[in-house]
């Protein structure tokens, strides 16, 4: 039977919008299989809740906060899970923080993170390979190669802080130098990154740091874009909207590539360099794993993981630290720290004298808690094709997200005393009772008398989620932090600012202000 073209496009038309219409349903007003007993934030009893769920999921755009302080109160903090609807990736069951520990112990079978973040940042597209995000290979590398070896690094990275920080921030002792924060720590945190990364020969390369950084800028915005598309446009609409993300991949391969060459040549067995690039080679299980492509792609991958979440966390310490009428005793108390462990050092920077120096780690942990990144802590999607059963027996379907959001939990008060107040010695403070527990801070039950490691997780710090899937890049992202701030500490003052301005929310996650600047100086005797 012969259709005419005319006749293919009207049916095209047709599909496309049935499709469409199909998606907007499920992803605005449809309860997608969660039981009716559980309540969805911003849907009111009564009336066509489809249409309230709907009016919910577009208010989550700009609203999710307010969405989540009041269903918490409401619900979490009276024992019940609630829905909180996502524009983007659809609605999620919020547990109870109760529940946290029937949560993190369901097995990768029955709930599985990973899917969560694949489908958070549409990994398929903006992340160049499926590959990347779901197999082992990445992992191995961050724990057993990039870990292990953050000692080699200290010196290096703070030797790379000195060049970057008067590059961007400058050395003058006498006049205030006004800087947009979000350029200079992204310039700042891409030149370190990619010192451990690539080495000296691409860190301070111009033309690959610009696409670095371009790339890690915008692959969250695409991945929110692509997300409004049903699946089955989104292999059409992917590549499209990926596509100047992709060209700046190809400027950073090509500066990659040569040194891909150069390792894999004959010769290079007896000589291995120590960077990402051999670290791949060295655990690649198949000749794909060992091609210049797939290396690449993992490299790329990964300078946007530990880059973008740094740079987001040194801007908002940036901000806390202008704001706070403590800010001066905090960095004394920072240069206090610092040079007496150094000291015990013989005055060299290694990984052993940093983990000492918990000063450091408690104000970047404090900053942290206000201000992560991604208001989720451990949310998780249903991977078994039954379902599963919460603690109180309601039944969840396949593919349901559930978990426990961290921002919330971060500002309640029964954790965090004065939980919206800057306190950059939070973490440093001793517990309270005479058996050595506290009743205000039981995050201190987890670490030493002295303070606790930026790198711990638990159930009332989630800053790099909580349980197994914790983030395997954060002992990276604690080296960076804690070195960028001790070098302020040492080397600059910090205007005081009136008000700290505040954070973007854009449905589930909250971006630092990205025009707003502080003023900086160098201090005397320091250049």
């Amino acid at each position: 039977m012969f259709f005419s073209p005319r006749f293919l496009v009207v049916a095209f038309l047709f599909l496309l919008i049935a499709s469409y219409i199909r998606w907007a349903w499920l992803r605005f007003c449809s309860r997608r299989g969660i039981p009716a007993s559980i309540p969805w934030a911003g849907v009111h009893d009564g009336g066509f809740t489809w249409l309230s769920r709907a009016r919910a999921t577009m208010q989550s755009l700009s609203g999710s906060r307010a969405l989540l302080d009041e269903a918490y109160e409401k619900y979490s903090k009276n024992g019940l899970p609630f829905v909180l609807p996502n524009v983007f990736t659809g609605p999620e069951v919020v547990l109870p923080h109760s529940e946290m520990g029937w949560l993190t112990q369901q097995a990768d079978e029955v709930l599985d993170q990973n899917e969560v973040n694949r489908d958070f940042l549409q990994a398929d597209y903006t992340m160049l390979h499926p590959k990347v995000v779901s197999d082992s290979v990445h992992l191995d590398v961050i724990q057993n190669e990039l870990n292990r070896r953050l000692g080699d690094f200290t010196e290096d990275v703070n030797e790379e802080l000195d060049f970057a920080f008067r590059q961007a921030f400058g050395v003058d002792t006498k006049e205030w130098n006004e800087v947009v924060v979000y350029d200079v720590m992204s310039e700042i945190i891409t030149r370190i990154s990619n010192r451990v990364l690539v080495g000296p020969e691409l860190c301070r390369d111009e033309d690959y740091l610009y696409s670095s950084s371009r790339f890690n800028r915008w692959a969250v915005l695409l991945a929110a874009f692509i997300s409004l598309f049903p699946e089955a446009l989104k292999r059409i609409i992917g590549p499209i909207v990926t596509y100047c993300n992709y060209q700046l991949y190809l400027n950073m391969a090509k500066f990659i590539i040569p040194i891909w060459k150069r390792q894999t040549s004959s010769c290079s067995q007896a000589t291995k360099e120590n960077n990402y690039v051999q670290w791949c080679l060295d655990h690649a299980k198949s000749q794909e794993e060992r091609g210049s492509d797939m290396i690449t792609k993992r490299l790329t991958a990964l300078s946007f993981a530990a880059i973008q979440s740094s740079v987001t966390t040194s801007i908002n310490l940036l901000f806390d630290l202008a704001a706070s009428p403590l800010t001066p005793m905090y960095l004394q108390t920072i240069r206090n720290d610092v040079s007496t462990n150094l000291e015990a050092e013989h005055g060299r920077w290694t990984k052993a004298a940093l983990a000492r120096m918990l000063t450091l780690d408690s104000i970047v942990r404090e900053s942290m808690r206000l201000w992560g990144f991604v208001s989720r802590g451990v949310v998780k999607t249903v991977v078994e094709k039954k379902g599963v059963y919460l603690p109180n027996g309601t039944h969840l379907p396949y593919r349901t997200k559930v978990g426990i959001h961290a921002y919330p939990v971060h500002h309640d008060a029964d954790f965090y005393p004065n939980p919206n107040e800057f306190d950059g010695l939070r973490f440093c403070k001793p517990p309270t009772n005479s058996d050595g527990s506290s009743d205000n801070h039981p995050e201190n039950m987890l670490g030493k008398e002295n303070g606790i490691p930026l790198v711990a997780t638990s159930a009332n710090f989630m800053g790099f989620s909580y349980g197994k899937h914790s983030c395997p890049g954060r002992h990276f992202a604690s080296l960076q932090l804690k070195l960028v701030l001790a070098y302020i500490a040492f080397n600059y003052h910090i205007k005081p600012i009136e008000r700290r301005p505040d954070n973007n929310w854009f449905v589930a996650s909250s971006g630092p202000p990205l025009r707003d600047t502080i003023s900086i100086r160098r201090r005397e005797g320091t250049v």
